[in-house]
């Protein structure tokens, strides 16, 4: 497959990646607002049958039955997908090394199936922008190897928040008690810890690759207006708002797979912070994950004290909005040192 130029890519698609219970979800809901954009959910989901076979749509078909998604798959038997799936090493190699390793036809396979079904989404909505919530790096680099434009949008959260969230037991209400995964799975603290860690450094590799923009989960409920419209504005897309009592009216979309949240919400969304985690994770987990991922949560301008993050200071808007800037050309490490740094000057006592 040949590089094109930006000039010669008409879908664009905005990928989420990051690591799981970090925001996502309510991040692609809000996106969708936006006239001329279709919210697709996990599409890597796709690939793994168990999924396609037994979930809903987020419309509340079956997806199996959802007509929507039956006229962008059309003919194309399960066989395919099975038949496309890459080996996990052919995403590392192509995500270390400079180029798509060109002799592997089963990559090549699957970064041409995924390209197909994004042309057929953007051929029946008619919207210039699909917004995928797959969060998986190593799919986002497939997606960023076809024709499409994309803008990967790196959301973070902190990784204590993460690990409150995965001892949760989450149920997936809309597969039922008798489903094949009638509970989301539960993880302890060192787990998730490291799972965040190396999923955050897969997105860092990437940004350094592709057009990017890093978001924190805790920036996003506190403006999510400010935030949501800041990636539109960047992709073209008209600006959204909520109504006077403060609550987001979401379109209803086909996404697949997805935070259950999804369906308790619905159509209408009040964005709230959760931040249960400062009060109400243990000492042990608490320690232990930030031992694990302290390197990393430094860099994005977390605290590493509990006590810290219940006064820590949001960055300014105007200093978010250069930060965003300069990852756009490609000066990520500069952009994010200024934010601490600038951050620091104007509160010079931490308040």
């Amino acid at each position: 497959m040949t590089s094109r130029s930006k000039e010669d890519r008409q879908i664009k698609v905005v990928f989420i990646v990051g690591y799981t219970r970090s925001g996502s979800t309510l991040l692609e809901q809000l996106l969708s607002m936006a006239p001329g954009s279709v919210a697709v959910g996990e599409m890597a989901y796709l690939w793994e049958q168990r999924v396609r076979n037994n979930s809903y749509c987020g419309c509340g078909s079956k997806w199996t039955n959802c007509s929507f998604w039956k006229n962008i798959l059309g003919d194309l038997p399960s066989s395919d997908f099975s038949k496309a799936r890459s080996p996990f090493g052919a995403f590392f190699r192509d995500l270390v090394s400079k180029g798509r390793p060109s002799d592997d036809q089963d990559y090549e396979r699957f970064v041409n199936q995924i390209e197909s079904i994004y042309q057929a989404i953007h051929d029946q909505t008619g919207c210039s922008v699909i917004i995928d919530s797959s969060k998986r790096p190593f799919f986002g680099l497939a997606v960023s190897r076809t024709k499409v434009s994309v803008t990967f949008v790196h959301l973070v959260r902190d990784s204590r928040g993460c690990a409150f969230s995965w001892k949760k037991a989450k149920a997936r209400v809309e597969l039922g008690k008798d489903a094949f995964m009638p509970f989301m799975p539960q993880f302890p603290a060192h787990r998730s810890a490291l799972a965040w860690v190396w999923n955050n450094l897969q997105a860092e590799i990437l940004s350094r690759r592709c057009q990017n923009i890093v978001l924190r989960y805790e920036d996003l409920v506190e403006n999510p207006t400010f935030e949501v419209n800041k990636i539109l504005n960047q992709v073209g897309l008209p600006s959204i708002s909520p109504d006077q009592n403060g609550t987001f009216h979401i379109p209803t979309s086909h996404g697949i797979w997805g935070n259950p949240d999804r369906w308790s919400s619905r159509n209408a969304i009040k964005v709230t912070k959760d931040e249960r985690w400062i009060s109400e994770l243990s000492k042990p987990d608490f320690i232990v994950s930030t031992l694990i991922s302290a390197p990393l949560l430094k860099w994005y301008g977390y605290p590493l004290s509990r006590n810290k993050h219940v006064c820590r200071p949001s960055a300014s808007s105007e200093l978010q909005s250069r930060n965003h800037r300069e990852l756009r050309h490609g000066a990520p490490v500069r952009s994010r040192q200024i934010l601490r740094d600038e951050t620091q000057r104007s509160n010079p006592n931490g308040r």
